[in-house]
């Protein structure tokens, strides 16, 4: 099956270093939601003061473009360079949108883990950002089906499609969820590949091997 045109999934987050998680995020967003391509967002300046950033900008853009290679499904966004101040993700897709030249002919998917989206409603303008695109959420090994579940309804949505999306009667965006077994999402998170570089562990198996070969030769994390 060809994936509709202008099926765009949007993977945030710092990327401080892009690792085999994220491309495995991508990937099953990618085929579950039959999306075009999947759009790596790198934050500019993470809204969250806990979220030390180590590596410049431009060094964790390069190493996503290094991670995505020649994947014709993935592409790089550095929207948010341009962006002043946090990187909240309101005003990235409001800017996104902005810069189009037909916004309506771009449907967007936010991939975010099913842990991340229980903070939802801790997010700036979480309201809007919910009518703005669609959310596809994925529950990582261990994923609790109820507490997502229970938050969704919360937020005024039933579901609409035993396959796992969700609508509200007031927005046109839906909320897609998938929680299973067979979404195999490799537990690597960026902070524990920091901590093993600056203690000597290997992290070969962690990352893309170009990703690998660009930190150790800018000396990144040690």
């Amino acid at each position: 099956m060809n994936p509709p045109p202008g099926r765009i999934g949007l993977l945030g987050g710092t990327f401080d270093p892009v690792h085999h998680g994220h491309l495995q995020l991508a990937r099953i967003a990618r085929d579950i939601c039959h999306l075009e391509e999947v759009w790596f967002v790198p934050a500019s300046i993470p809204p969250h003061k806990n979220q030390q950033v180590l590596a410049d900008f431009q060094q964790r853009a390069e190493m996503i473009e290094l991670a995505i290679g020649d994947d014709p499904g993935f592409r790089l966004s550095t929207i948010e360079a341009a962006l002043p101040g946090p990187s909240y993700t309101i005003d990235t897709l409001r800017h996104l949108q902005a810069q189009l030249a037909d916004p309506v002919a771009m449907d967007f998917f936010f991939i975010i883990g099913a842990d991340a989206f229980l903070e939802i409603t801790a997010w700036k303008s979480h309201q809007q950002l919910l009518q703005t695109v669609h959310f596809l959420v994925l529950g990582r090994s261990g994923c609790v089906p109820t507490e997502v579940v229970v938050l969704v309804e919360r937020l005024g949505y039933k579901p609409d499609d035993p396959a796992g999306s969700w609508s509200h009667p007031l927005f046109h965006k839906k909320i897609f969820f998938y929680c299973s077994p067979r979404i195999s999402i490799a537990d690597i998170s960026s902070s524990d590949i920091r901590q093993k570089i600056s203690t000597r562990i290997s992290v070969e198996n962690l990352v893309p091997a170009s990703v690998l070969a660009y930190m150790k030769a800018h000396d990144l994390y040690l």
